[in-house]
């Protein structure tokens, strides 16, 4: 069963910055700085300091990530211009590039650890995975189409874990302990070690190491009233939102903590200076005992659920990295599999009990599991001759990727009414393979002038095979046998850049992204629908969606001056996207995925930094948007000219930073960031349906079209040698409380927040 939303989609046009920071003696590896302390990133698969890729693109180093106390991407999610996600719960993400997302089963953000693809299917009972920070380097973030060299599932850009290598030279060990009051919750606290050990020193390495958070609760459970929005207690035109008896004797404090381990181990064989052979493996388990949703008529954050609602997430990720340099000319083999199950618990009491009204007393039970296992191969030839004129990479792609979710919605006691407890059952498989071929070329034609051109050639094949019953499935259940689409095409991407002195440049871009089209996973009766499909001006539901495309033109600068003391990058652009595919829900609480119609979104970002004085930085980034719909397809909702949800019109940060020396070889470092968000547009339809309770249905305002904005503030001090450091950190300093997530769909008001004021201190040893 699909518990839905209202219709949405999302885009947004925000351009891409960089952040640069030193990295701590163990995590340094030869691909990660260069002589200036500048980061070097692998956007285009091969080493380039950051500020020379004429692509929008920020990094964000492992030191940096230690020194905020950032566990995992959704605690720097606003610190890095164009990212956003659509769900504050870990495994429930749809991260979100320049805003080029919408609820549907395919992403539009690519997501990778060391370039094996985490992509999996999106549903309302899965997202995407969220590898914590554990030994990473860095984290990349590629903005706008990454078609050519990452494939359909990065049309709106891709995200980079780059985890440390082995050091065939060097022995060491780093550890660390932490512990962080969190505000109206109760404590967290982590743990970690890591050993580089060579075995044959200057040829085979091992690195290994093992992660355990506990991520403290801050949602208590207390038996009480619900409010349902959507109904009204009084007799129309009368309207008073329905408050009742959650019937719940649940209580419980800090409900929704959290455990998380993580193993890593690699090995790192150079049989001479031309090879690299590195099998890894990254295992991570996370368990949380209850959701983070609080019922917004309750004061702080409370809930009344009728029991707890756990989510079990467990990833496994195995690669074999082989590079062969043959003098000129660079072989590389990635094979991967990635394998993850996602189980998740919910209450639907309240949501069973919208839709079948005498079963509200019932307790109703959903039991969602998602399974994916994912192989992948990659091989590819690359250009090593970093001064030649021409640098290029061709290479060949292939994934076969097996989908699985059940479902079951179990109501004890419902038989007397609807003739079975259980209501609804879904079993639901789908098989995906990709082929691909795929090149880029850069060639410089005259000092400083660079054209680049790439293409990626592809195809797509997906079966869908579901068996559906219950009595809310509609009579007789349905069985879905073999829904089959197959999609090919070609991704191009042409670009210029001129680099007018070794610190500035210029570029421009223009780059098509693809996201294939698929079948519907459920099967939508009439019978139970009927009315809703109605309502949209339709008689029945597609059996599948098509592919949709975008176009992203886009021009940037990336400078500095004064010997790097001064940082000015600025980027603007225009996307076109066409056939929007975005998951459209019914009353009867069942949905299904459609193309939408079309968008234009143009947008500008600018981010500068300055070091007025040694040690002193400060700096900032601000960013516009406007995004507006352009053609509409009938029966979705969706009207031309309006704004897109998810879309803040304003983002911007600022930060100031200060260094300085103590003695004996300690510093101190400190910091201090604001972040802000404008309001954005959540839901499509100004109004809403609103029951009353004489039976008469009418329209009203619809509390949840719009997210208010608001403003962050974290700080930031570390004191510490090349091998001891203790960081303090106050994320959410001021306890703000925004709504990221107002869901008044599913029988009770509720929402989903930033985590509350986390106040912590870790201390970190490196032998």
């Amino acid at each position: 069963m699909m518990r839905t939303r209202a219709t949405r989609f999302s885009l947004a046009a925000l351009a891409g910055t960089a952040l640069a920071t030193s990295l701590p003696a163990l995590a340094q590896t030869a691909a990660e700085t260069r002589g200036d302390g500048e980061i070097v990133v692998t956007a285009r698969k091969s080493d380039e300091r950051i500020q020379d890729v004429p692509v929008s693109i920020t990094a964000v180093s492992g030191e940096t990530l230690r020194d905020r106390g950032a566990n995992e991407l959704q605690d720097v999610l606003r610190s890095v211009p164009g990212l956003s996600n659509q769900n504050a719960e870990r495994g429930l993400s749809r991260y979100t590039i320049r805003g080029l997302s919408t609820y549907a089963s395919s992403p539009t953000t690519g997501l990778y650890l060391d370039d094996v693809s985490l992509v999996t299917i999106s549903t309302t009972f899965s997202g995407g995975f969220d590898p914590v920070f554990f030994d990473m380097q860095r984290i990349e973030v590629l903005k706008g189409p990454q078609g050519t060299l990452y494939g359909g599932s990065a049309m709106g850009g891709a995200i980079k874990y780059v985890s440390n290598r082995p050091d065939v030279n060097r022995f060491g060990v780093e550890a660390a302990i932490g512990v962080a009051a969190v505000e109206h919750g109760s404590p967290s606290y982590n743990g970690e070690v890591v050993v580089n050990a060579p075995i044959v020193e200057g040829s085979l390495a091992f690195r290994g190491g093992f992660f355990y958070r506990h991520d403290g609760g801050y949602i208590d459970a207390v038996p009480g009233l619900i409010q349902t929005s959507s109904k009204s207690s009084a007799p129309f035109p009368t309207y008073v939102p329905l408050q009742r008896d959650a019937l719940s004797t649940r209580s419980a404090k800090d409900i929704n903590y959290g455990d998380t381990y993580a193993l890593r181990a690699s090995l790192e064989w150079q049989p001479d200076e031309s090879w690299s052979i590195r099998p890894q493996i990254f295992f991570q388990d996370s368990k949380f005992a209850d959701n983070g949703h609080f019922f917004i008529n309750r004061p702080d954050f409370q809930a009344a659920h009728r029991f707890a609602q756990p989510n079990k997430d467990r990833a496994a990720i195995y690669s074999l990295n082989i590079d062969k340099d043959f003098g000129g000319v660079r072989l590389t083999s990635l094979t991967a599999r990635f394998d993850r199950q996602f189980d998740y618990v919910r209450d639907y009491s309240f949501f069973i009990g919208g839709l079948v009204a005498p079963l509200y007393a019932l307790t109703s039970y959903n039991l969602s599991d998602s399974t994916v296992s994912t192989f992948s191969q990659e091989v590819r030839l690359a250009s090593n001759t970093p001064d030649s004129r021409l640098r290029w990479v061709i290479g060949g792609y292939y994934s076969n990727q097996d989908d699985n979710l059940y479902q079951a919605v179990d109501t004890p006691g419902a038989a007397a009414l609807l003739g079975a407890n259980r209501l609804y059952f879904g079993d639901t498989t789908t098989k995906t393979k990709q082929y691909a071929a795929f090149g880029e070329a850069s060639f410089e034609l005259i000092d400083g002038l660079e054209v680049t051109a790439g293409v990626r050639l592809f195809k797509v094949e997906q079966r869908v095979d579901a068996l559906i019953s219950g009595p809310l499935a509609g009579v007789g259940g349905g069985v879905i046998n073999g829904r089959i689409s197959k999609e090919d095409g070609v991704n191009p991407k042409v670009g210029l850049s001129y680099k007018v002195t070794s610190d500035n440049l210029i570029f421009a871009s223009a780059a098509k992204g693809f996201r294939p089209g698929g079948a519907n996973r459920y099967a939508i009766s009439t019978s139970v629908c009927g009315a809703a499909l109605a309502a949209l001006g339709r008689t029945s539901a597609p059996d599948a969606f098509e592919s949709d495309n975008l176009w992203t033109y886009e021009v940037g600068t990336k400078n500095l001056f004064g010997n790097g003391k001064v940082m000015l990058n600025a980027a603007g652009y225009l996307t076109k996207w066409k056939k929007i595919q975005q998951s459209i829900g019914l009353a009867c609480g069942f949905g299904f995925t459609d193309n939408v119609g079309s968008a234009e979104i143009k947008g500008f970002e600018v981010e500068g930094r300055v070091e007025p004085v040694a040690g002193f930085e400060i700096g900032g980034t601000a960013a516009y948007t406007t995004a507006k719909v352009t053609e509409a397809a009938p029966g979705t909702g969706v009207v031309v000219g309006q704004g897109l949800p998810n879309v803040p019109e304003w983002t911007a940060t600022a930060y100031a930073g200060y260094s300085m020396a103590i003695s004996n070889g300690w510093r101190v470092d400190l910091r201090g960031e604001y972040q802000y968000q404008s309001r954005a547009l959540w839901a499509i339809n100004p109004t809403r349906t609103i029951t009353y309770s004489n039976g008469v249905t009418a329209t009203g305002p619809n509390p949840s079209q719009y997210r208010a904005p608001y403003d962050v503030v974290n700080a930031f001090v570390t004191i510490g040698n090349d091998d001891t450091s203790v960081r303090l950190y106050a994320r959410n300093l001021f306890d703000v409380r925004p709504y990221l997530d107002l869901d008044l769909t599913t029988g009770v008001d509720r929402a989903l927040t930033i985590r509350p004021r986390t106040i912590g201190v870790e201390l970190r040893q490196s032998f």
